[in-house]
């Protein structure tokens, strides 16, 4: 079908003080999308060109763009521009497999600046940026034709053994360097593992409530989403079985549930790999935080008990060092490793040979391990000023998972009210607490909200957590 191109010349309406730019502008894009106002296939302008007609940074308009295009409204080729999609993300959830599921709710694009308790971020200020910059400066002095030049598909090789290495002794993933592939982070992974194994139609479990991120890798397949709910013990398998007994794939986070942050046992371990076998399906184990632990023994992942070759592992460095590295990898099973370097090469070929070279001696040399370490114990102090400002400023009206791990925790509360309501009311406090319900498909809402710890010093929290107690008492 020949594309036709926008001129964009539309009324979007006008921002409030409490919303940013980028913001304002994804809604009125998406709205417009799906009113029909920007309609299917049609060919939108440059990034440059958005940007000079709504009055925004071309950063934002890049990063709208990318969103949209993320969650399926848009699509774009190299050299061929952005349109929009002839088939939108709200077409599949209406197909008939899935009509009574409900979308997750988009999370803001960016915040002007990071305010409690924004999710999932690291404490980049304590990143050991003096060695960073000495191993960047070794590497490019000492620069071969090689490292410049083009890189291997599967990953630069030092960094592979390094994290095939790390990854047997801290995590008992039991795995060959050939098995390592090196990719920009957990959303890319997805990405390519899901477009590998499934087929329009085809159906694959994941967590209820669970990662967005993953959610929206599956509808651009143009699977059928199956949700499995999860309880304390981690996903149900049994429930599981009984709705689609032969999924292609299931989607889990066993080491630390997203978001309510409980651990699978090892009877839902040992099921689950029981049922990919018997099935001939895929698991997919995010183990996207599991480096920070508070109490208790380490965790050992899924795929160390796996002897079918049923589980792709995926990690990365991201949240561990500092989001803009963007490296990652996935441990993924021999059947599956050409099939997957093919696609892999037909997409963006490899990731940054020069930040794996400098990854690799990171690691060999120590200084992962060191900074780990150093931020467990920063972690657990901040996690430890959460509930000590929770107990102060709430009482018995906020009520914290418990769970002693990862850059942030659930906290369920009594008020009458919406957990994306509250998400809002914060948001306009100053506050970014995002609410459960943002994650769930089937389950009942949730009144909970996802409180972001690692980021933020026990002031911050301190503070944080008072304007949060105070538009509670309003409820």
């Amino acid at each position: 079908m020949a594309k036709s191109i926008s001129s964009l010349e539309l009324p979007l309406r006008s921002r409030s003080a409490d919303t940013t730019l980028t913001d304002w502008l994804y809604a009125e894009l998406r709205a417009a999308i799906l009113d029909g106002r920007l309609k299917r296939g049609v060919r939108l302008p440059s990034t440059r060109d958005l940007s000079l007609q709504h009055g925004v940074s071309r950063g934002i308009a890049m990063l709208v763009i990318e969103q949209l295009r993320d969650e399926g409204y848009l699509t774009s080729k190299t050299g061929a521009g952005t349109w929009v999609n002839e088939k939108l993300p709200d077409d599949l959830a209406l197909s008939e497999d899935v009509c009574t599921l409900k979308t997750f709710a988009p999370l803001p694009i960016t915040r002007e600046g990071l305010r409690p308790f924004q999710a999932s971020d690291p404490e980049v200020g304590l990143f050991p940026i003096d060695v960073w910059s000495r191993l960047t400066s070794r590497q490019l002095r000492h620069a071969t034709k090689s490292l410049l030049g083009s890189g291997d598909v599967a990953g630069y090789a030092p960094l592979r053994n390094a994290i095939a290495e790390y990854l047997g002794t801290s995590r008992g993933v039991h795995c060959s360097a050939s098995q390592v592939v090196v990719v920009t982070g957990t959303q890319q992974a997805l990405d390519l593992m899901m477009r590998l194994l499934l087929k329009p139609g085809d159906d694959a479990w994941i967590e209820d409530p669970g990662y967005f991120g993953a959610a929206r890798a599956l509808r651009n397949t143009g699977a059928n989403i199956i949700p499995v709910p999860v309880d304390a013990d981690g996903m149900n398998v049994a429930t599981g079985r009984q709705l689609s007994p032969y999924a292609k794939l299931a989607y889990v986070t066993p080491a630390h549930q997203f978001p309510l942050g409980s651990t699978m046992t090892l009877e839902r371990r040992i099921a689950l790999l029981r049922w990919a076998s018997s099935a001939g399906s895929t698991i997919i184990e995010d183990d996207y935080d599991s480096e920070f632990r508070f109490t208790g023994v380490p965790i050992p992942a899924l795929q160390g008990l796996d002897e079918a070759g049923s589980v792709v592992f995926i990690g990365g460095f991201n949240k561990v060092l500092f989001p803009s590295l963007r490296l990652g990898y996935m441990v993924v099973p021999d059947r599956l490793m050409d099939k997957l370097l093919r696609l892999r090469f037909e997409t963006d070929l490899w990731a940054n040979t020069i930040n794996q070279a400098v990854l690799a001696e990171f690691i060999t040399e120590g200084h992962l391990g060191r900074h780990l370490r150093r931020m467990r114990e920063t972690y657990a102090e901040r996690l430890g000023a959460l509930y000590s400002s929770a107990e102060k400023h709430f009482g018995d009206a906020l009520r914290l998972s418990g769970i002693q791990a990862g850059l942030n925790t659930a906290a369920f509360y009594k008020a009458p009210v919406d957990s994306i309501d509250l998400e809002r009311e914060a948001a306009r406090n100053g506050i970014d607490a995002s609410g459960l319900d943002r994650f769930t498909l089937r389950k009942p809402k949730i009144r909970g909200l996802l409180l972001g710890f690692a980021a933020f010093e026990p002031r911050i929290i301190d503070q944080g957590m008072q304007k949060l107690a105070a538009l509670l008492e309003k409820y």
